[in-house]
């Protein structure tokens, strides 16, 4: 589950570094609470059921495919197929929770005035729009 943004985010023009560390620590907050940080628990056990429901499934399927001679290794093939693929549903759930909290600690930060900056083309500023037509004259 997210502990932190995983995101830039840089102060606003003529910020003060100390505003924008209160900006980052009230926005962290806030973040966490968006994506339900006192429901970490119930994620966090999802997680760990979907990983040990996968695998009691695959240890079932692997001994119920084997032969009695086989059935334990089936047990065992079940098992680590079903704990990977619970693990990736795991994994899922992790990056969701991540993405979340990062748009929201974007969402706050940009509206406490900092900028959030692009990839390619620099600071996040849109143009102005263009002037409105003249009204039709009769």
């Amino acid at each position: 589950m997210p502990v932190a943004p995983t995101v830039a985010v840089m102060p606003g023009a003529n910020k003060p570094f100390e505003v924008f560390v209160q900006d980052d620590q009230l926005c962290r907050g806030w973040a966490a609470h968006s994506v339900g940080q006192p429901g970490y628990d119930a994620a966090a056990q999802q997680m760990v059921g979907s990983t040990v429901t996968g695998a009691v499934i695959g240890a079932l399927i692997g001994a119920a495919v084997g032969d009695h001679h086989s059935a334990g290794v089936g047990a065992a093939m079940g098992t680590v197929i079903g704990g990977s693929a619970g693990a990736n549903q795991s994994a899922a759930i992790g990056w969701n929770a991540q993405r979340s909290y990062d748009i929201a600690y974007q969402q706050c930060m940009y509206s406490k005035g900092n900028v959030l900056p692009q990839y390619r083309y620099g600071p996040s500023t849109y143009p102005a729009p263009p002037p409105a037509p003249p009204p039709p004259q009769r």
